[in-house]
């Protein structure tokens, strides 16, 4: 908690419980919300994450991260690419700890603007974000290594709340929180060139673009995302809130159903085993059930951001899980629930990750 700003704490519960008012009576209370994929410089730590699942079944990853004061590994960019169907390049990741990761932000004095920032890390890449676009631009000539990847046309998390995402009015409490979430888009159209060796691959995909600012990852975690048939997309991320306490954000979307579950009216209870996550999350009218899996050398050892700095391997990735979620609803409390959809994505692209104390038995299972 930001202590200098602790009397300010009444009146951000204020808002967000007059926040959850307003989305469920319709009615707006507040005429702007503020944009939280733009820069927090009074976090201790701020991270962008961009996965794109390409049109050949692939994936491209690409993170800006800093841990602002950090005795060692302060900043992060780090690249990772697996291969699909048609590519000629072999798999990849590359984790490079550049002395500073540089930000600019547009003037808010120009509305049109507050979008706009751009992060600059010293012979490694950029990458340039406005409100309609992000640019990112790789560049490491002694690796012969390049990467160009341009996103366009946003599906926000909310089309009536665009600057919503999956904190929603818990969103007014993040200066007061250790770690906070946010999702620009949950499918972006993306182009992207990847050069290496003197080999280049071309293509489009689909990308999901997020970040997370606060003090530090917690002692253990877990996300997911993916983007099935017909439009639907899922992503997920949780971890210890408290000591013996794991707290869910959950996103759903498809065609017919726009989904949130959240704290504190959302009751969840999630299960592990190496390389697997079994989770049902359900409020009075709705319940989620959601089964994902990974062969265990399908996980990429990555870097996650502590107080102290990143540390290597404190994470541990897959881009080839397979997934199916079931969807009940109901009207009253005490009704049956009534299946209202389902959702099994037989190819292994959606993605996978176990970090601090959820990673051991990950990493466990894989050496199995």
């Amino acid at each position: 908690m930001l202590w200098r700003s602790i009397h300010l704490f009444p009146l951000a519960l204020t808002k967000t419980l007059l926040d959850y008012v307003q989305l469920i009576t319709g009615v707006s209370l507040f005429a702007r919300r503020r944009d939280h994929f733009t820069p927090h410089p009074s976090a201790g730590f701020e991270g962008y994450y961009t996965r794109t699942q390409l049109d050949d079944g692939g994936t491209l990853a690409i993170i800006f991260c800093c841990v602002r004061g950090a005795k060692t590994r302060e900043n992060l960019v780090c690249v990772m690419y697996q291969p699909g169907s048609n590519s000629i390049l072999p798999p990849f990741k590359h984790e490079f700890y550049p002395d500073r990761i540089d930000t600019t932000v547009h003037p808010l004095a120009r509305p049109e603007y507050d979008r706009a920032f751009k992060l600059s890390a010293e012979d490694i890449g950029t990458m340039e974000a406005t409100s309609t676009s992000i640019h990112y631009t790789i560049s490491v000539p002694q690796l012969e290594f390049h990467v160009d990847l341009r996103l366009t046309k946003d599906t926000p998390w909310s089309y009536e709340r665009p600057f919503d995402g999956p904190m929603g009015p818990l969103l007014h409490l993040s200066d007061f929180l250790p770690l906070n979430w946010h999702v620009r888009s949950t499918a972006s159209n993306a182009e992207y060139s990847i050069t290496r060796a003197g080999q280049t691959q071309r293509g489009k995909g689909i990308a999901h673009v997020e970040k997370n600012w606060g003090r530090s990852f917690p002692s253990g975690w877990i996300w997911s995302q993916a983007s099935g048939p017909m439009g639907s997309t899922f992503c997920l991320a949780g971890g210890d809130a408290l000591y013996g306490v794991q707290s869910y954000l959950i996103g759903y979307r498809s065609p017919r159903f726009q989904w949130d579950f959240r704290p504190p009216f959302t009751f969840a209870i999630g299960r592990f085993s190496p390389c697997t996550f079994n989770m049902e999350s359900k409020t009075f009218t709705r319940k989620l059930a959601v089964s994902i899996a990974a062969s265990p050398d399908s996980f990429i050892g990555l870097s996650a951001p502590l107080q102290e700095g990143h540390r290597p391997a404190f994470a541990f990735e897959s881009f080839e899980a397979s997934i199916s979620i079931i969807l009940w609803e109901r009207q009253w409390p005490w009704q049956d629930w009534r299946l209202v959809e389902t959702v099994w994505k037989e190819t292994s692209c959606a993605a996978l990750e176990f970090g601090g104390d959820f990673s051991h038995r990950t990493r466990v299972g894989c050496e199995e």
